[in-house]
């Protein structure tokens, strides 16, 4: 099976003193999902851009790999748990 890499950006609101994840949007290349990373951020306290390999047709991904943290975001271990 071909492996495939996927590019996600990911809001985030403080709410209650925690930090509550929106949808993971998915984009074609890290450049897009740094944009759509931006623009996820006006309306957020923090984004994720990240992205995941693997084999989709298993549903079997790698660990994330943090692209950046946008604002107020929880590191690359809070997005793999």
């Amino acid at each position: 099976m071909a492996r495939k890499t996927i590019y996600c950006a990911q809001a985030f609101w403080r709410r209650g003193g925690r930090l509550v994840g929106g949808e993971v949007r998915q984009f074609l290349n890290e450049e897009r999902a740094m944009v759509g990373g931006e623009i996820l951020l006006t309306g957020a306290d923090g984004v994720a851009v990240f992205s995941l390999e693997g084999h989709p047709d298993e549903d079997r991904w790698d660990e994330p790999k943090m692209i950046a943290l946008l604002g107020d975001a929880p590191s690359a271990d809070c997005l793999a748990a």
